[in-house]
């Protein structure tokens, strides 16, 4: 469930790891070597989960736990019980052209989840904690950001107007926390295609991970439709982010 941010974010970090009962971390290891079999580009790295929700009169303050990436794709595509799941703590950003196209990036094959629609972001690292025990959200975005299109967050001749904007929050099965910038590109839909697809070929000649296969760049004006057409899988949040951003002005 998508929502519009109206206070600010504070994020942090409780010194407990995640902790699991013996028989579910058993079924996580033996599913995650079936993963790695398929898959041997996964790895499994470390995740924030997210333990405790408060609202407060000011601030929304997530605290967050360690747990692992085979803890969190179990959750996604097996399932446990609320009170074991992974409440994933992952970040994103919400970018639109000056043509008033949103950019959608379309996952790598090699990547856990193949042709996969979703916007730019990823999970949190332990570079992303600060010496306060602080999470430095915006710094994991602006990292993601970088390494997955190039293009740098804080540099205003490249993204403009960008602010905190939304938050997905966990609803049925899906135990997510999202927190969203959304930014405008000083660059046409056009132009961040080739701009794009330049940096991708750099990727290549120096060996280093291509997380996009390529972009998309969705219509503001006809996202939903345009969004339906394309018959890759898509991130859970991906529809609602979208048309909710589309209607507001």
């Amino acid at each position: 469930m998508e929502i519009e941010l109206h206070k600010q974010l504070e994020i942090i970090r409780d010194k407990k790891n995640v902790e699991l009962p013996k028989d579910i971390v058993e079924k996580i290891e033996l599913f995650w070597q079936k993963q790695v079999e398929e898959n041997p580009h996964l790895f499994n790295g470390e995740v924030w989960s997210v333990t405790k929700f408060e609202e407060l009169e000011d601030r929304l303050r997530l605290t967050v736990q360690k747990t692992n990436y085979a803890h969190y794709l179990y959750d996604e595509r097996v399932g446990l019980e609320d009170n074991l799941a992974c409440y994933n703590l992952n970040g994103g950003i919400l970018l639109e052209t000056l043509d008033r196209k949103y950019i959608v990036g379309e996952m790598n094959e090699t990547t856990s989840y193949p042709k996969g629609l979703q916007i730019p972001g990823g999970n949190l690292d332990q570079n992303d904690i600060k010496k306060d025990g602080t999470i430095d959200l915006i710094g994991n975005i602006a990292r993601e950001l970088q390494e997955e299109l190039n293009l740098n967050l804080f540099d205003s001749s490249i993204i403009q107007g960008c602010k905190m904007q939304y938050m997905e929050l966990p609803e049925g099965r899906r135990h997510a926390y999202s927190p969203k910038l959304k930014g405008f590109l000083k660059m046409t839909s056009e132009e961040m295609k080739k701009y794009y697809e330049k940096y991708k070929t750099y990727l290549r000649e120096n060996h280093q991970e291509v997380e996009f296969a390529k972009l998309h760049f969705i219509d503001k004006e006809n996202v939903l439709e345009e969004l339906d057409s394309l018959d890759n899988p898509k991130r859970p949040y991906l529809r609602g982010l979208l048309y909710m951003d589309s209607r507001v002005e």
